[in-house]
């Protein structure tokens, strides 16, 4: 079965280099060193600065002689003024030199590091930083260390912020604040509560899903992709479960990365561009939001992408104490449809066993949210790539089956 269509060419940049294992944060003052660099801006916020985290890395760049200033003060959702704050930072330590960037947690502060690379040398509001015509020079060099296993933030150069007073997301960022390097420690998710673990875990499945969707899907992309659905669905509940255990967490941690790499060259689709717009208007957690939507998302995509969803049914390892539909992990022409449904069952269940599976009504969104909500989703970009076409009241009821 050939599950993703082949297109007739496609280009794949292997950038960030990637370093994998416990203690890899050791690596983070080498790396910068490296790049001929003595002084980086430490991009964070209060949650993981609180934790230690931050000053393990901050310990690895002295030790590599490289000295640090801490920017801490990343908003969960980042906003321009975050961005903006963090900009007027990274210019003070400039201070004529060389700097480099050092991204340290979730999604968060590696969006907003992202834009801060770049606007620390446009001299353009940050808000600009999306318009390829006011970005003269390349940001300066990033380095990724992610604390949590979801968001695969650390495979491209743009970062998602909320532009407050427009109540909408911008893409900040280009191709020079791709990180030189991500640095994936899984010791440093050990301290991550079971909802956040749960919450990101989604969000990395909902990665790999989307990006096996997309109408840029290609057999370069699928492969990570899948690897990361059989990644996450064999491992998510055990890392809930049990935050300690380290395989778990390393597994996890690979997955989001990879599903972040197959992302980057397919783009995501209508559960991003709804979980953006839940984000916005109702205050819920992103990864908790694509949890929430992910399974009408793929129902309202299966009748398009039947033998995508068969062959991410044949990676998925967790397994619902219900029956397994007939052929749907011979990936066989014939059973695609019947290994799709059971593919979004087995989401569903999943999500359910990790605790993720809240209908949108208890985070407090009501029917009269619904036609916004709709109206945000399909003025997202990132909806252009969904396989299939929806309209605002399309939109509107896969959201209503989410309530």
């Amino acid at each position: 079965m050939t599950a993703i269509p082949t297109p007739s060419f496609v280009t794949v940049d292997p950038a960030p280099r990637l370093v994998f294992g416990p203690g890899a944060v050791a690596e983070v003052g080498p790396i910068v060193r490296d790049l001929g660099v003595r002084r980086a801006l430490l991009v964070t916020d209060p949650g993981v600065a609180a934790a230690g985290v931050a000053a393990r890395v901050e310990a690895a760049c002295a030790a590599a002689g490289v000295a640090v200033t801490v920017f801490d003060r990343v908003a969960p959702s980042p906003t321009l003024a975050d961005v903006e704050a963090g900009v007027a930072a990274a210019r003070r330590a400039l201070d004529g030199g060389e700097l480099a960037v050092v991204a340290v947690g979730g999604g968060s502060p590696m969006d907003a590091a992202k834009a801060i690379a770049l606007g620390a040398v446009n001299p353009v509001p940050v808000r600009r930083l999306d318009d390829p015509a006011a970005v003269e020079r390349p940001g300066l060099p990033v380095v990724a260390v992610p604390t949590t296993a979801g968001t695969g933030a650390e495979t491209n150069g743009f970062g998602v912020v909320t532009d407050t007073e427009a109540v909408r997301k911008v893409y900040l960022g280009d191709e020079s604040t791709v990180p030189v390097a991500a640095v994936l420690d899984p010791e440093l998710t050990l301290g991550v509560p079971p909802p956040v673990t749960a919450a990101t875990g989604m969000d990395a499945l909902t990665h790999a899903l989307e990006s096996l969707a997309s109408r840029r899907a290609n057999d370069v992309a699928a492969g990570d992709a899948l690897r990361a659905v059989e990644l996450v669905s064999a491992h998510l509940a055990t890392a809930v479960a049990d935050g300690r255990d380290l395989a778990a967490r390393s597994q996890l941690l690979l997955a989001a990365h990879l599903a972040g790499r197959a992302m980057r060259s397919t783009g995501l689709g209508l559960a991003h561009a709804i979980g953006h717009a839940l984000t916005n208007r109702a205050g819920i957690p992103h990864g908790a939001a694509l949890a929430m939507v992910l399974p009408a998302v793929l129902r309202f995509n299966l009748p398009v992408r039947a033998e995508a969803f068969g062959a991410a049914a044949g990676a998925f390892r967790f397994r619902s104490a219900g029956p397994t539909a007939p052929g749907d992990r011979t990936g066989g022409p014939a059973s695609a449809e019947a290994a799709a449904h059971r593919l979004v069952d087995e989401v569903a269940a999943l999500s359910a066993a990790v605790g993720t599976d809240r209908p949108l009504r208890a985070a407090g969104v009501g029917p009269g949210l619904v036609p916004v909500l709709a109206a945000d989703a399909v003025a997202d970009v990132v909806i252009a790539n969904n396989p299939r076409p929806a309209t605002e009241d399309e939109v509107a009821a896969v959201v209503t089956a989410a309530l």
